[in-house]
């Protein structure tokens, strides 16, 4: 998501996108409200860019915890410039460019965030690519380093591999040296682009005998560790395909299921 950016005082007023009620996407308002102002610790970030995730999909249908009263500003990321840091901020200066977890709502021309909390930006990145570092970059790198804690010698079957999470994955899994890496998206163009990310077999599980395919792609055994985002039969059928012994990591998912 993106906001036009006019050349303006960070005292000024400024143009957010807002949920009003639980009901979807008819749900978000454009409004004119108070720019925020960082506290002793944050910082104030001139948005170029807000990412939209799973998680601010759900929360427009009332399914994710805000912890905010209605209405509020939405989006849980942005990027942009620093525009004002607060007074007890020694490690961002103004101007510099970072991604962030904000605390205002990052679908507006300005958001807060804790200073801890951003990301320099590196050469090369735009703030569009930039906005994914923080949810999917840090979720993906979390479920590999911290959750499965693969070995250079096993084989990760990862779901939902052409999500923004499952991008990530693919490209992680890769520097950290897993032996194997088995994909798993539901359309050519998804499957062509796993491809091209280097995977070892990237697989259609909308085609009839995917589990079969996996199976083969992995020597006839399972995979040491799957990652499983998709819920339901394709989410349940992907947990019986992990080694004895192998470790199952949930993420994304609505539930967990009954297998």
């Amino acid at each position: 998501m993106r906001l036009a950016q006019a050349s303006r005082s960070s005292e000024d007023r400024m143009r957010a996108v807002q949920l009003t009620t639980f009901e979807g996407f008819e749900s978000l308002r454009t409004v004119e409200v108070d720019t925020p102002k960082p506290g002793a610790n944050e910082v104030l970030i001139a948005v170029k860019a807000a990412g939209i995730n799973f998680a601010e999909i759900e929360l427009t249908k009332g399914k994710y915890p805000s912890g905010k009263p209605l209405p509020f500003i939405m989006g849980f990321e942005a990027a942009g410039t620093v525009a004002e840091i607060g007074s007890q901020v020694k490690t961002v200066k103004q101007g510099d460019k970072v991604a962030a977890l904000v605390s205002s709502g990052g679908y507006a021309e300005y958001a807060t965030a804790d200073a801890n909390a951003c990301i320099p930006i590196p050469a090369g990145i735009s703030f569009a690519e930039a906005t994914t570092i923080v949810v999917q970059g840090l979720s993906a790198y979390t479920l590999l380093k911290l959750a499965a804690k693969p070995r250079p010698t096993e084989s990760i079957l990862i779901q939902a591999a052409a999500g923004g999470v499952g991008l990530y994955l693919i490209q992680l899994a890769r520097i950290m040296g897993i032996k194997k890496i088995v994909a798993l998206a539901s359309t050519k163009e998804k499957i062509d682009l796993l491809t091209s990310l280097g995977v070892d077999a990237a697989v259609d599980y909308s085609v009839p005998g995917w589990t079969e395919r996996v199976k083969d792609a992995l020597g006839g055994n399972g995979a040491d560790i799957v990652l499983e985002a998709a819920s339901g039969e394709v989410g349940a059928e992907s947990m019986k395909l992990a080694a004895p012994f192998g470790r199952i990591v949930v993420f994304g998912s609505r539930n967990i299921h009954d297998t």
